[in-house]
């Protein structure tokens, strides 16, 4: 009966592990750990993008409030001019009245003066004629200020109305704005719940899948340098300064094997 064959070498076993699963398992792998960090990268910029959104949403909303706010002190502020005009106007339209009214009684006392004796009668006629002619110089100053108020009474009618307008638009926008808030918020649940998903799916993770890429990477960088060095290296030395790193690399690709078999 022959004896038991002794066990290879960890180099050995390394080398027939990397040859057994090179041709097959290597576009495989690559495929699919290229697709894995595609995935999960395109989904990290999904959340990132969808809680900026939800961020820039809720920023708009606040500075909505803080507009509406604004939009409302002006609101109020229209509104008080506009009823403190009328007031002016209609003031000024009484006093139109009363400009009126002294004119008529300084032309009855003009008339009054006619009546009564010469002398008299020529100095009261010299005041009615002074009276009616300040009175009549009043009214007209006083038409023209209370138009002035009523048009300034219909622009701020005017300005109360556009700034109701805008506060119609600011309350949409912040409408709008708690809507895709919320529309965000859901995004960035769904996109997290897809992560679980995947991770369970998948059996991987980004932080994974990146360090597999970097590995990955690392691999080829090192078998690019061996290539290189091919030839131009004694193998032992090559193979004795390697051998710190491989030696690892070897107990952890056997202990695979073995947990495999």
């Amino acid at each position: 009966m022959l004896g038991a064959m002794p066990p290879d070498p960890p180099k050995q076993r390394l080398l027939r592990l990397l040859r057994r699963t090179a041709k097959g398992a290597r576009a495989v792998g690559e495929r699919s750990t290229a697709d894995e960090s595609a995935l999960w990268s395109a989904h990290e910029r999904a959340l990132v993008r969808a809680r900026d959104a939800g961020a820039a949403a809720q920023r708009i909303a606040s500075s909505a409030a803080r507009q509406r706010a604004s939009i409302e002190t002006v609101a109020d502020r229209a509104r008080a001019l506009g009823s403190r005009a009328t007031e002016v106007h209609n003031g000024f339209a009484r006093a139109v009245d009363t400009f009126d009214r002294l004119g008529l009684v300084a032309l009855n006392a003009g008339l009054e003066g006619a009546r009564v004796g010469e002398t008299e009668g020529r100095q009261l006629a010299l005041v009615a004629d002074e009276v009616r002619a300040q009175s009549t110089r009043g009214a007209e100053a006083a038409r023209e200020i209370a138009a002035a108020l009523a048009q300034l009474a219909t622009d701020l009618s005017h300005l109360e109305g556009q700034v109701s307008q805008a506060q119609t638009v600011v309350a949409e926008v912040t409408q709008d704005s708690a809507r895709a808030a919320g529309a965000a918020s859901d995004a960035e649940a769904a996109l997290v719940d897809i992560g679980d998903r995947v991770k369970k799916a998948t059996g991987s993770d980004p932080e994974t899948v990146r360090a597999i890429a970097d590995a990955s990477e690392r691999a080829r960088a090192l078998v690019t340098s061996l290539s290189a060095l091919s030839g131009k290296v004694p193998r032992a030395l090559l193979v004795g300064m390697l051998a710190p790193a491989l030696a690892p690399l070897a107990r952890l690709l056997s202990d695979e094997e073995a947990e495999e078999g």
